[in-house]
Formats: C-alpha cells, sequence, structure tokens
C-alpha cells in the first residue's frame, strides 16, 4: 500500500487530551456542538444531497450534528475537508503540523499562492477557505504534530475520523486510537496516480494493525516526493473516503465495509479485496487483548523526514514566536504567528510555536539537533 489571516491565538484550539477543552472552547467563543441550524435562505445549498433518496432530510441532520476529524490536511486531507464542508458536516476539526509550500499547489486545492508566500500553516489557510465556503460549518483547526501523546484529545468525540496523513507510522497512531474509542475512521492514501481506501469500524471490520502486522521502514515505498502524484488520484482517493464517512453518519447499511479498493487512474485499473477474513482476534490494536504498540511508544525527539532532505526536532517547550524574530535578526526570512522560518548559509530552518523545529538541508539527526542547540541554547 503506498504512502503518502489575521490568524487567531485560539486557531490552535485547545490542548489535546484536555478533558476541559470542550467546555474552554465554548468559554473561547467557538459554538458548542451541535452546530447552529443554517438560515433559512440557505438551506437550498444542501437541496440536491437531500433529494438523494439515501440521504434525505434525516440523514442531513445527521451529517449537521456531527463532528469529524481530519487527520492531516495536504492534498488528501484537504480535499476531503472541502468536500465534507460542503456537505454541511456540523463541525470539522483540522490537524496538521506543517505549512504551505509551493510545491503544494499543484494538487492541495484549498491553497493559495499568498499562503505559500506567507508560509501559513495548512490547518490555518484551511480552516480560513473552508469558513470563507461555508459560514454553517465549526472548523476548529490546530496547527500541531499528531503523536501518541495527543491523538487520543483530537480525536475524542468524534463520529468518524479521516486519513489525511502521509505516513504509516501516523495512520497506525489514528488506527489505535479510534479502536479504542470505538470510533470509525477512513484509511485513504495515494501516490502516482493510484489511490486506494478502507473505511474501518472497530468491532465490525478488520483494523489497520490486522492488515499490516509490522510497520514499513520509512523510505520502503513510494511517496509524493519519490514518486510524484496528479491530482485525479487525489480527488479519486478523497471522493471515495468522504462517501464512506458519509454512509457512517447518515448510519447507512454496513455490507461491502469490509472491502479495501484500489485504483491506478493511469493504467486504468480497479481492483476490489474483500478484507473480512482478516479481522483477528489476537490483534494488538483490536483483538480480544490489544496492547496499542503504537499509544504505547515513547515519541522520537528527532526524525527524518522521508523524501524530503529534513529533520524534525522536537525542543519540548513552547517557543515565543516574537522574542525568536527579534534574536535571530536579519536570518529571519518570514514569520507570522504560528512559525518563524530563517537561514544560515544553506541551512533553512522553521521554528514551530508548539516546539519543534524542521531543519532542511540534511538528514542526520545528530547535525540537525546540533544546529537547533546552536541557535535555541
Amino acid at each position: 500500500m503506498p504512502q503518502d489571516l489575521g490568524p487567531r491565538t485560539s486557531d490552535l484550539g485547545p490542548p489535546p487530551g484536555d478533558r476541559d477543552a470542550g467546555r474552554r472552547t465554548q468559554d473561547a467563543g467557538r459554538p458548542a456542538l451541535p452546530a447552529p441550524e443554517p438560515k433559512l435562505e440557505k438551506l437550498d445549498r444542501y437541496s440536491r444531497q437531500t433529494r438523494f433518496a439515501p440521504i434525505g432530510d434525516e440523514g442531513q441532520a445527521r451529517i449537521r450534528q456531527a463532528r469529524v476529524v481530519v487527520m492531516g490536511v495536504g492534498a488528501l486531507g484537504s480535499a476531503i475537508a472541502e468536500q465534507l464542508a460542503r456537505a454541511g458536516v456540523g463541525h470539522l476539526s483540522l490537524v496538521d503540523r506543517d505549512v504551505v509550500e509551493w510545491s503544494n499547489l499543484q494538487r492541495q486545492t484549498l491553497y493559495t499562492e499568498g499562503d505559500a508566500e506567507s508560509a501559513l500553516p495548512k490547518a490555518i489557510a484551511a480552516a480560513a477557505r473552508l469558513r470563507a465556503i461555508t459560514s454553517d460549518v465549526v472548523v476548529e483547526p490546530h496547527v500541531a504534530e499528531i503523536t501518541a501523546a495527543n491523538v487520543v484529545g483530537f480525536i475524542a468525540g468524534a463520529n468518524v475520523v479521516l486519513d489525511g496523513g502521509d505516513t504509516f507510522a501516523l495512520r497506525h497512531l489514528v488506527n489505535e486510537a479510534c479502536c479504542q474509542a470505538r470510533i470509525p475512521w477512513i484509511y485513504a492514501a495515494c501516490v502516482g496516480a493510484y489511490a486506494l481506501c478502507l473505511p474501518i469500524v472497530p468491532g465490525a471490520t478488520p483494523c489497520l494493525r490486522c492488515l499490516q502486522d509490522e510497520l514499513p521502514d520509512p523510505g520502503d515505498g513510494p511517496t509524493c516526493d519519490t514518486a510524484g502524484i496528479i491530482a485525479p488520484a487525489v480527488q479519486l482517493a478523497a471522493s471515495w473516503a468522504v462517501a464512506e464517512a458519509l454512509k457512517i453518519l447518515v448510519a447507512a447499511p454496513t455490507a461491502r465495509r469490509t472491502q479495501l479498493w484500489a485504483c491506478d487512474l493511469w493504467a486504468n485499473t480497479f481492483q476490489r479485496l474483500d478484507v473480512s477474513s482478516a479481522r483477528r482476534s489476537d490483534c494488538p490494536a483490536c483483538g480480544d487483548h490489544p496492547t496499542y504498540p503504537a499509544l504505547s511508544a515513547s515519541t522520537e525527539q528527532a526524525v527524518v523526514l522521508c523524501g524530503r532532505d529534513a529533520v524534525q526536532i522536537r525542543v519540548g517547550r513552547d517557543l515565543d514566536i516574537s522574542a525568536l524574530v527579534t534574536a535571530f535578526g536579519s536570518a529571519v526570512q518570514t514569520h507570522n504567528a504560528y512559525l518563524l522560518r530563517w537561514h544560515d548559509g544553506d541551512i533553512q530552518a522553521t521554528a514551530f510555536r508548539d516546539g519543534r523545529i524542521l531543519v532542511h538541508g540534511f538528514g542526520d539527526p545528530a547535525r540537525a539537533r546540533g544546529f537547533v542547540d546552536r541557535w535555541l541554547g
């Protein structure tokens, strides 16, 4: 399987895992669930969807009450988020660690050249665009890396979770968190001209760990950075994933949810695989005695980003971006409320408010750590 403005401080969202997050989110001014009903003059926007008999008025009401989490809003996640917003999902939570780059614009449909020039975090740029598309949907962006320490908090209260990630390590984290919380999630991926999708319903279908007991090593499979990607493959995977999510939200019959499908748009091939027999009673994520190995693993402080000639360093504390702008002086290339990007000769680095540093230009964790220590102390 392939791998794949006026900013507001509150856009970072409540701390993941915080038991009082829902209350403080409301206190901060965000609408409480369920989402407010649209104004009468806006009801027609969903009329073509409600005329589709399997959804109807009752199904649309379910969609309006739903809370959906999109884990990653790159190519796949941004396409998924837009379709969900246009479908009228009441509350969308977007989680992403990255910023908009020029190379994203070929396929990541929510973003503009202005977003790339400003190096806006994808979650923030996506939320702004979705709010412009529809004011009826509550959009909650989180500029953060998804880790074993926070993934449970991010999915809490969700009706369904959708995969917009680009690594199997991330997907297995999401898989275990959703299995533990008994929340349905949709696995999807795309690379080159290839797209695939599998809905996972804990207790009813095999989970990702049932199908892939051992995680592949980074770099073992093709990625968008190594094999490229065409935008139609992104939209195909996103459309299938959103369709499966809508079926879950409107409580459609569950037949065929144990099928993994894959399509190669360039070769014009389509495959469907029945995976119902793959469910394992000894699965460490969804079996009779789960151990949740991904959720139990410690978070690496230095991670090589496959295919990007970059290393991510976690410094273990929040960063004061304004103070860094002053301290780094003429080395600063760009900055906003969420991050600062600076250069040191041929090396470029990006510091995020949540304590992550991306060092571009080499893939050696020790050298990256030395670079960060030299600049941040």
